[in-house]
């Protein structure tokens, strides 16, 4: 039950799509040389047999996906590029598995990140209606998933007990289910036992509500994420009435909890942000100044097509390089915290940049194949000197949806003008 997130870092040279003309698509790019392809993934197991997969379909890879992780899939834990094991992770709150959390107490430029999971924990232990007061202090950048999520729950303590009420059910159903002596053989998705999905909600069931009565607020992201996978993969053979009642609730408080985990006020997202995601911005700044500047970077060794073999090949000039880069959800918040809050452009100017921001904001979780694309295109007829040579675009999918998930934020869909014609609305 756990995820990994691409972020894509691409080059794109003359204008237009270049796989509309036959003889100019990725395959025949990369089977002639001309496309410079590395791929980086976290230490992480998961992380690196999706980011196989995803090089497996790319390219139209035929074969098992081990041979396909060790041939093209590199391991990128160096400095926290994409792993949390360095300095820098001090900065989160919670770094979060499959079904633990690990606090941490560092306090850095000021913020104690402790404190701010425990204003959150405070927060929601209030048995009232949120307040304008509440909005404020529990989302003061004013994103739109978590305002929607807040009218839903309107009374927090209320929506942690109607969930733990709503587990205790489940767990009961999971009992009756496991001593059937009639229920086949194996029942679950990918041979889970009764006994091993009742102890995984038995567990739930008692941590999420303390022996004070009052709910560890830590475990809801554990919740949503059991039941978004037994709601998609186990609720044929489950027949729990309330499963989609129950996701709905969980994912309403996730999608207040999980956001807010990596700060509150836009300071504190952008010191967790920075802290997390330094070393990966770094590498795609490199990037990006490697393909306008290539002589910046000599530890590369690039292929390219030799022109004695080009026979047949419509532009043996086109170089396409693609980074790849495979990571976990936390790296992806702060990737989107600092593009957000990092000053790059001004949303009360620039109206594309404003819709675009729009949208993330009203975009509630971060899913499975998340990705963050940057691409940098040039145009070889302007002079290298000029602004116009080159150009960037950056795209965002928050990934899949689960198959309960409905009203989705429209994408705006705006690219900026084209050279040769009007704005284009896809």
């Amino acid at each position: 039950m756990g995820w990994s997130i691409p972020l894509f870092i691409g080059k794109r040279i003359t204008k237009g799509e270049y796989a509309g003309t036959q003889g100019l698509g990725l395959l025949r790019l990369h089977s002639t040389y001309r496309h410079d392809l590395k791929i980086y993934a976290s230490d992480e197991g998961r992380v690196q047999m999706t980011a196989a997969a995803f090089a497996k379909g790319l390219l139209a890879l035929e074969g098992e996906l081990t041979p396909i992780l060790v041939q093209m899939v590199k391991s990128a834990n160096t400095n926290g590029l994409l792993d949390n094991d360095c300095d820098s992770s001090k900065y989160q709150i919670i770094n979060r598995s499959c079904f633990s959390f690990r606090p941490t107490h560092t306090i850095r430029n000021g913020i104690s990140l402790i404190q701010v999971k425990q204003r959150l924990h405070e927060a929601l232990q209030v048995d009232d209606e949120f307040t304008e007061e509440d909005y404020e202090r529990l989302n003061p950048t004013h994103a739109r998933s978590i305002q929607n999520a807040m009218q839903f729950i309107k009374n927090p303590v209320q929506a942690c007990q109607h969930v733990h009420d709503l587990i205790q059910k489940f767990n009961v159903l999971i009992k009756q289910k496991r001593e059937d002596p009639c229920q086949p053989e194996p029942p679950l998705y990918h041979g889970e036992t009764w006994d091993l999905m009742q102890r995984r909600w038995a567990k739930l069931e008692k941590d999420f509500k303390l022996k004070n009565g009052k709910f560890d607020i830590s475990k809801v992201p554990d919740i949503y994420d059991c039941i978004k996978y037994d709601l998609q993969h186990n609720q044929y053979t489950l027949q729990f009435p309330h499963a989609e009642e129950l996701y709905i609730y969980a994912k309403a408080l996730a999608d207040i909890v999980i956001p807010l985990e990596y700060g509150i006020t836009k300071k504190e997202k952008l010191t967790v942000g920075l802290g997390i995601c330094t070393p990966l911005l770094k590498k795609i700044r490199a990037d990006l100044h490697r393909n306008i500047d290539p002589s910046g970077d000599e530890t590369e060794s690039v292929n390219r097509l030799n022109p004695q073999y080009s026979h047949g090949v419509s532009s043996p000039g086109r170089h396409v390089r693609t980074r790849l880069y495979f990571t976990s959800e936390s790296h992806i918040h702060s990737l989107l915290t600092v593009l957000r809050y990092g000053g790059l452009l001004d949303d009360e100017k620039d109206e594309q940049w404003h819709r675009a921001m729009e949208y993330v904001s009203a975009v509630s979780e971060l899913n499975y194949i998340t990705q963050v694309v940057i691409m940098l295109y040039e145009d070889p007829t302007k002079d290298p000197s000029s602004e116009e040579r080159f150009h960037v675009e950056l795209h965002f999918s928050p990934g899949v949806v689960c198959c309960v998930q409905k009203n989705l934020p429209p994408g705006p869909g705006f690219r900026p003008q084209s050279r040769n014609g009007p704005v284009s609305v896809l």
